[in-house]
């Protein structure tokens, strides 16, 4: 893949910022260097390079580079099996910190695409946007039938400026594969690839629509958790209209006092909503910080901007379930058992040895508070041990990963005593009800036995037509000896093998019999020839299984 010529102004751009910020390695080894002018080079030459600072300074470059760089970054925090721990926890700290763009270009973008002046689909549009972040900014606003909804619209150009980056992206990951091993053996495209899919999923707002009508469905019957409506006949791709529910911040613990919500009742609820999506749905928010889960009047848990999700497959929740109560059942081995299965294998994995360390960190965490460890830290030390044992993480389950750090600062603000065990004991039974339970297997066994019986079904005219193409002569059998007569040699001596063991077991079984023919009355009633045979019948199976072992058969 080559540069585009579009492209020269934001390389130019690119190379100035590694630059400014003692990043000219970089810029070096990824060919961008000529795009500097000599003085911003030999400037660049003087800061200090690969210091121990140099994690900050990457995340002050993608925060430099502006919107897309800075999710991109955001999402890239969430691959601690690929990236080293001291980038990741500085990208763990990338905020959406950007200016709001001007309210008359918010009300250009609505009116394109509802096609209609703003004022004759809402009663009110406020002046100020709610929320500002990298891709898009929030807006109240009234219906004329008086429900109240909120307007998110996409910044303008960011579209067009995200493909030119991606693009620059995949040419930086392609050159770092050839002249890094590090990027080869972390599969650096496959990496980039992958964020920049996700990436263009949140900017198109009707993906997000989609599982937010998702995420509703699934909590319709719930009496502790909301999720907003979508107003689909006003939502486009870069515009998103959703009905308002009122509530405050989950984390703001002054205003749930005020409001008479208890905090340790609302943890319990929070863990609880995750727990579900994650492990009995396989669809969560994989993005539930503060600004996205809020609280209302009734103590309800309102879960917003579902533009970043996470799907677990039904094996990938058994082998979690599997996983869960392996750590608070304290069964390293079933831990172990889980991981191996959804890993994906590099090397030869010692068993006894991935256990043993699961042990340790089951042993160091298994009994700890919140305020006693972070959650993140463990995780960590787990996805570690799995590297170390040659095991690499499926992304889904760092994505899982990283919503259970998020989770974990949202209740330790709540209740810093939380026991994430002792909430976990009984929801490690509702799991194992999960998988028991009829209604979630039946229906797949059902269409499983529907689809042996129709390939039964299928068996007697398959039947017929074979038995017809070979009535009609139209099958040949063609029997090709090669080396056989090494293998006739090869049975042969089994056969002899065998025969020489039953007729030595035999002749020891008579010997005996004869040199201590008082031991008969000792041995009256038992069933000699049956043990004899059994015996003989073993040395036999021995010299099999030693012919097949050496290829013999």
């Amino acid at each position: 893949m080559k540069w585009r010529r579009g492209s020269w102004s934001r390389l130019k751009e690119i190379a100035e910022v590694l630059a400014h910020h003692g990043l000219l390695f970089f810029a070096d080894s990824l060919g961008l260097s000529w795009y500097l002018g000599l003085g911003k080079r030999l400037r660049a030459q003087s800061l200090p390079t690969m210091d121990a600072n140099w994690p900050e300074r990457v995340r002050l470059v993608l925060a430099d580079l502006g919107p897309t760089y800075v999710k991109l970054g955001q999402l890239a925090s969430i691959r601690p099996d690929v990236l080293p721990d001291p980038l990741v926890r500085s990208l763990e700290h990338l905020q959406d910190d950007v200016p709001p763009f001007p309210y008359e270009v918010a009300v250009d973008i609505v009116e394109r695409a509802w096609g209609r002046p703003l004022f004759q689909v809402v009663q009110t549009f406020g002046k100020e946007p709610m929320a500002a972040a990298s891709i898009g900014q929030v807006y109240e606003a009234q219906l004329y039938d008086g429900r109240r909804v909120v307007v998110k619209i996409r910044r303008p150009d960011i579209v067009e400026r995200s493909e030119s980056d991606f693009r620059i992206l995949k040419i930086v990951a392609e050159r770092a594969e050839k002249r890094s091993e590090w990027a080869r053996q972390n599969g650096l495209t496959n990496l980039v690839d992958e964020l920049v899919s996700t990436m263009r999923d949140e900017l198109d707002f009707t993906v997000e629509a989609q599982n937010t009508e998702a995420a509703g469905r699934q909590v319709m019957n719930s009496a502790t958790v909301l999720v907003p409506r979508v107003i689909w006949g006003l939502t486009h791709q870069n515009v998103l209209v959703l009905q308002s529910l009122g509530g405050i911040k989950i984390n703001n613990v002054r205003a749930l006092a005020e409001m008479g919500i208890d905090r340790e009742r609302t943890a319990r609820h929070f863990i609880h909503a995750l727990y579900q999506q994650i492990f009995l749905r396989g669809f969560f928010h994989a993005d539930p910080h503060p600004g996205n889960v809020h609280v209302d009047a009734a103590g309800r848990l309102i879960f917003l901007d579902w533009g970043m999700v996470g799907l677990l497959s039904q094996d990938l929740r058994r082998r979690s379930s599997q996983l869960v109560m392996g750590l608070v059942q304290g069964r390293s081995d079933s831990v172990a058992e889980a991981l191996m299965a959804v890993g994906s294998v590099t090397g030869h994995v010692d068993r006894r040895a991935l256990t043993r360390d699961i042990d340790r960190l089951r042993h160091r965490y298994y009994e700890s508070t919140l305020k006693d460890f972070a959650l993140g830290q463990a995780l960590g030390d787990l996805f570690h041990v799995a590297e170390r044992h040659h095991m690499r993480v499926p992304s889904e389950y760092l994505l899982m990963a990283k919503t259970a750090v998020t989770a974990d600062g949202v209740v330790r603000a709540l209740d810093p005593d939380f026991s994430l065990v002792e909430m976990g004991k009984p929801l490690a039974l509702e799991l194992l009800w999960s998988r028991v339970n009829p209604g979630n297997w039946v229906g797949e066994a059902a269409s499983q036995a529907v689809g042996i019986g129709a390939r039964l079904a299928r068996i007697p005219e398959e039947l017929e037509g074979a038995l017809h193409t070979l009535s009609s002569g139209e099958i040949r059998i063609v029997l090709e000896h090669q080396n056989i007569d090494r293998i006739l040699g090869h049975w042969a001596k089994l056969a002899d093998h065998l025969a020489f063991t039953f007729l030595l077991g035999s002749i020891l079984l008579g010997t005996a019999l004869v040199v201590h023919p008082s031991h008969l009355d000792h041995l009256a009633g038992l069933p000699l020839p049956e043990y004899a045979f059994l015996v003989i019948g073993a040395v036999a199976l021995w010299v099999l299984v030693r012919a097949f072992v050496k290829k013999r058969l």
